[in-house]
């Protein structure tokens, strides 16, 4: 798509005397563009590009046809629509937005921890809340760690600045943590979570800083 905007330095690559240059660019789109195989490319390209950037392709196959240079000119330029192909290639060679501290009610903010509590007492419901409402967090995963390995764990999740609350569950320790990790170190954290209790399922959730929250759930290596 790039190819028409280039063109438009052609006159000043060539002699400008007696207009050469507009001559030969004239001469170039009707004797390539104008007619077929060449009308044929530009039209591909354009329905092509068009797709990719979240448009509708067909308009931009006629305009090419109608207007072979105008028309890739402008669809060349054109940014890409939220959620399209080019967008999304476009993000990822971005920079990683920031971490930010999901907002909202605790349930939204905490949905593993709110999962789990309704099958729980009263007083166990209102501990867990009174102790992570007031952590600001992008992250939380929830874990079973068995007995002998939970002061590890703890001591592995304060230096991480990782709040925890754990209740007894079925011979070890459930443990609900939560807290703002940058986005580059996610992975590394939740790594060591697997690592540290590998015994049963892990699961974790992910605010990221734009778009909805992202569950993730890595179960016993079976090796």
């Amino acid at each position: 798509m790039f190819l028409s905007p280039l063109l438009l330095f052609v006159p000043l690559l060539v002699p400008v005397n007696d207009n050469t240059g507009l001559l030969l660019l004239d001469g170039f789109y009707k004797g390539m563009l104008g007619r077929f195989p060449g009308n044929a490319l530009m039209a591909f390209l354009c329905y092509t590009y068009a797709g990719q950037l979240g448009r509708e392709a067909w308009p931009w196959v006629t305009g090419s046809l109608l207007f072979p240079f105008l028309a890739p000119l402008i669809l060349a330029f054109m940014s890409p629509k939220y959620g399209s192909m080019a967008d999304e290639q476009r993000r990822s060679r971005g920079r990683i937005a920031p971490a930010k501290a999901a907002m909202g009610p605790f349930d939204g903010r905490f949905p593993l921890l709110s999962a789990y509590l309704p099958d729980l007492p009263e007083a166990a419901r209102l501990g867990a809340r009174e102790r992570l409402d007031p952590v600001k967090s992008n992250y939380e995963f929830s874990a079973f760690v068995e007995l002998g390995a939970i002061d590890g764990f703890l001591a592995g999740a304060a230096s991480r600045q990782l709040t925890v609350w754990t209740t007894a569950d079925d011979g070890g320790v459930r443990v609900f943590g939560a807290g703002m990790v940058e986005t580059a170190a996610i992975d590394g954290v939740t790594l060591w979570v697997r690592q540290s209790a590998p015994k049963r399922k892990v699961a974790t959730a992910v605010h990221p800083a734009e778009g909805p929250t992202k569950f993730f759930e890595y179960y016993p290596s079976s090796e």
